[in-house]
């Protein structure tokens, strides 16, 4: 038998990295670009989707696929008209009651948001190289 002090305990994994879940969706009008998060196994949520609006990057029009739908809804209410980077550095790393699975549905939006703004930035997604990301 394993010694209790040896027993690492179980932690979900992500099961993708970030930059291989983000799609940017068609326009909807001048000055706002759309995306589609598909979340990486660690939340309730199955996806979630926003717009970026302007050179102030504001985020608008959050809409979450799956969750638990007051949380998802309030955040989504909270992030309404916020500049993205605000919102990331506000929930990026909150994790739900489930602490094993290190992440939540607000963590969530903020990576959508962080690979977001990486790709409007023309930002390369670090540690990808030869299509493998290192950096999930």
């Amino acid at each position: 038998a394993i010694a209790e002090e040896e027993k690492v305990p179980f932690a979900w994994k992500p099961n993708a990295a970030p930059c291989k879940l983000i799609e940017e969706l068609a326009p909807a009008a001048e000055g706002v670009r759309s995306f589609k998060f598909t979340t990486d196994g660690r939340s309730c949520s199955k996806s979630v989707v926003f717009d970026i609006v302007g050179k102030e990057e504001y985020v608008k029009n959050i809409k979450y696929e799956g969750g638990c739908e007051g949380g998802c809804k309030g955040i989504a209410a909270m992030s309404e008209g916020r500049p993205a980077s605000e919102i990331i550095a506000t929930v990026l790393g909150l994790v739900c009651r489930n602490k094993q699975s290190g992440s939540s549905c607000a963590d969530q939006l903020a990576l959508g948001l962080q690979q977001a703004l990486m790709i409007i930035h023309g930002t390369p997604c670090p540690g990808c190289e030869a299509g493998t990301c290192v950096n999930a």
